[in-house]
């Protein structure tokens, strides 16, 4: 599969992000490593992460779980549908009913993880999920999709797609 990283990435993220709020969690992970090194090219630049202090801001902040799950599936709906993009029949199955409902998730995600359907010129389309302008300025994740459904149709996208020759 040709975008398995990808989507490793972000299963590991969910995980990494749910952990963090299990209790007894925090401090295992600042007795192991209290500090966390993010390193950048450029000397005396790297991110140095204190792991309490960030723990610490995250109980803080209040930040519901849905919320940070919002923003790492966004972030990673607009890096799959560059994957895609960049897929060399892209302009032979960019009007498909399943690219189409993905270029419509990607920029809903880009617009606040909202439907955002100027028009629906073509069909949108993926599994038994069919965009209308209905869903226009509805919430994406909670509302027509689910934050599970966005492996289900990377996974879909990527079999049809990447590990076969696209029919056109």
């Amino acid at each position: 599969m040709r975008s398995k990283l990808l989507v490793d990435a972000y299963v590991e993220s969910l995980v990494g992000i749910f952990s963090l709020r299990v209790p007894g969690v925090g401090p295992t992970i600042c007795s192991m490593a209290p500090e966390m090194v993010v390193e950048s090219s450029f000397s005396r630049s790297h991110l140095i992460l204190d792991t309490k202090r960030v723990l610490e801001r995250i109980a803080r902040s209040g930040t519901a779980l849905a919320t940070t799950f919002d923003q790492i599936t966004m972030a990673f709906v607009a890096a799959m549908w560059d994957t895609l993009t960049s897929h060399a029949h892209y302009a032979a199955i960019s009007t498909k009913p399943d690219v189409q409902f993905f270029r419509h998730l990607r920029n809903a995600c880009a617009h606040g993880g909202r439907w955002n359907l100027n028009s629906l010129k073509y069909q949108a389309q993926w599994r038994t999920k069919q965009l209308s302008m209905a869903y226009q300025g509805e919430v994406v994740f909670g509302g027509l999709l689910k934050h599970g459904d966005v492996i289900q149709i990377f996974t879909d996208i990527d079999k049809t797609y990447f590990e076969g020759t696209p029919s056109t």
